[in-house]
Order: structure tokens, then sequence, then C-alpha cells
């Protein structure tokens, strides 16, 4: 049986895990802290793969992990035995400008032609779909396949799902190093001195991938600070979600909350709360949903995502040290995309081929020198 050490538990890292597991591998995760309590329950849990996307082979693996996601949900929630409150309501991105309108002409095309559904409304039309939007847009972005699940209650899910599997799970003790001899991996070492065997180590621990030693090359992800507020229930009566193409966005949750987002800041494993920041969102949000102004935020918080140095996904094999596999560097697409990369590295860790074209995003991209 193949002895695999997954580093990280957020959606990543148990994603990952889980994918192994199903394919009889013996599998530990190593948490620093609780499973899920990082980026994967400070995000917004949108399942967009259409919004602020270019062409290329990430939107056609956003789309394709989309796809994944009603199986994927379906099997965390009956592991964890609690709903994940996923929708498929779709979004509505405000075209402010004339510039912006003529970049969504050119978006719906490519994206038709990409097999995607997509559409261009008029305010009027986009009123119909979800009162309360704007009227001074000059047009609106529709894809009416995009979702959400709620990412609070994903994050409290993944260490009931794991207890439910035989994946063990070793939290409140990260790990230091990855160790090998002779080229050939041994294991990790962890944070208090111990040391645990594998075969094989998958680096799932999204912004601090880049502070796990023993790799063989820079592990090129930065943490990006997002700050995220919720509105109290009856705030707007929003239905769907609504974004603007600054990467402001509008949440609605079951229980009636929305969640309204989100800054990108580059400040390093900073996840302090700011007055200007949570300014900024809300200012944002009230131009897409004006029924918002004089509305005051019940929560706020802040998470960190990581991003690599292009900005693409690290899915794959480390060229240099066999058995060592990277799923990091998500960035804004952690949850949509962990279902679909986590089945590639569990494939390429037990020698089988996957399904979907991971080549684009290998390890060895990027260059020696970048970090």
């Amino acid at each position: 049986m193949l002895e695999v050490v997954v580093i990280g538990s957020g959606v990543a890292g148990f994603s990952a895990a889980l994918a192994l597991w199903e394919r009889g591998a013996a599998v530990t995760v190593v948490e620093v802290g609780r499973p899920g309590a990082g980026a994967t329950g400070a995000s917004a849990g949108m399942l967009v793969a259409q919004y602020e996307a270019d062409p290329g082979e990430l939107f056609r693996l956003d789309l394709e992990s989309r796809s994944l996601y009603p199986r994927y949900a379906a099997k965390v929630e009956e592991l964890a035995g609690c709903s994940l409150h996923m929708r498929w309501d779709g979004m509505l991105v405000a075209n402010l400008s004339q510039s912006e309108h003529a970049e969504a002409e050119l978006t719906v095309r490519w994206q038709r032609e990409e097999g995607a559904d997509a559409e261009l409304l008029d305010p009027q039309q986009a009123a119909e779909l979800q009162p309360g939007v704007s009227p001074n847009a000059v047009s609106y972005l529709w894809f009416p396949d995009e979702g959400q699940l709620d990412s609070q209650v994903l994050g409290e899910a993944l260490g009931l799902a794991m207890s439910r599997t035989e994946i063990r799970l070793i939290r409140d003790n990260g790990a230091s190093e990855i160790q090998s001899s002779a080229g050939a991996l041994t294991g990790i070492a962890m944070a208090d001195g111990r040391r645990l065997d594998a075969e094989a180590v998958v680096l799932a621990a999204g912004a601090w991938s880049c502070r796990i030693g023993g790799v063989p090359r820079p592990v090129p992800v930065r943490p990006v600070r997002g700050q995220i507020l919720r509105y109290p229930p009856g705030s707007a009566g929003l239905r769907r979600l609504v974004a603007s193409h600054a990467g402001r966005y509008l949440v609605p949750r079951d229980d009636g909350t929305i969640l309204a987002g989100s800054t990108m800041e580059e400040v390093g494993f900073d996840r302090s709360i700011t007055e200007s920041g949570l300014r900024t969102i809300r200012e944002s949000v009230i131009e897409l949903v004006p029924a918002l102004k004089g509305m005051h935020p019940t929560e706020r918080w802040a998470g960190l995502r990581p991003i690599s140095a292009d900005r693409l996904p690290i899915i794959g094999p480390d060229p240099d040290l066999a058995g060592l596999f990277y799923a990091t560097g998500y960035g804004r697409d952690g949850i949509l995309l962990s279902p679909l990369a986590g089945s590639i590295v569990a494939d390429l860790a037990t020698g089988a081929e996957p399904g979907f074209d991971w080549h684009p995003f290998r390890p060895d991209r990027f260059g020696a020198e970048q970090n």
C-alpha cells in the first residue's frame, strides 16, 4: 500500500487526500491548525469558472472542475453529514463603462466558442433576473452556470469528512521539511521534531507552501490578502451572484446574509482587517446594488490566497525528487479547482494517467530564480 503524506488540510489538501484514499493509498494529512480554517473557510465559496476568465488552459481546467462539483459535493456531504448549501443561481457581472461593455462582447464570443454559456444583457433584462441591480450599468454579462457553496460550512466539514475515512489527520503540528536521501524522498519532519516516513508527499500548504524546507526548487507562491464582509439578512434581497470587473462581488447565502468582497493586497502574511479595505469593498458593491447604501456589515474577516508567480496553479510531480507532488498556487480558484486538481495529483502519485492534461501547470515551468 502506497504511504502518502499530504501537507495541508484546506480544500486542496483534503481533495488530494480523499482521492488518494479512494485509490487505495494509506494517507496521513499534516495540518498546522484546524482543517479548513485557512483560505478555504475565509473565502466566499464561489464556484465560478467564467468570471474574470481569460482564454486558455486555466479556463478549460476551471470548466472541467466546475462540472465535477455536484458529485464531489455530494461525496463530502455524505461523509461529513451536513449540507454545503451548494446552489447554481448564475452570476451577473456589471459592465460599468463602454470599454467594459466592448470587452464583454468579446468575452461572450470566445466563451461560447469554448462551449460555455454566456450572454450579454441590457440593464432591464438583468433587473428581471435580479431585482435591485444598478440601472446605471451599460450592460451585464450573464453566466447562468456559475454557482457557490457555503465555504464556512465546507471548512468545518473537511475534518468531519476525514474522520469518517481511514485518512489519518495530525493537527496542530505542521510540516517543517521534506526529507530525502540520495535523491529519494523518505518522508517529512514535523514542527515538533517528529518524523513521518512516506513514499510520496503532496505539498498542499497554500500560501505557506513556500515556507516548507527540503524542496528541490523554489515554490513561487505568495500570500495575497483578501478582505470580506457580511451584510445582515434582508439587506438587498439578492438571490444570484453579482460582480464587477474590479474584482468586487456579492454572494447571497441561504440564511439571507450577503457576503461582499474582496480586496487583493500584497501584504505578506498579514491577515489584519483594515478600514480602508472594507471601505473600498462597500463603495464598490453599492455601485452594483444601490440598496446596500446605508446598510452596515455585521461581520468581517480576511484570508490569504496562494498566488503563484504566473497566477496559474502548480499541479504535478517535482522532476528532481521522485515522490514529491504539488497541489498549490490555486489563487482565487482554490475551492473551484480542488476536485479536479486533487484527482490529477492522486492519479499521478498512484501511477495512473490523468484524464485531463495537467502539463500546462507542471511545477518545472518556473525558472530556478523565481520565488
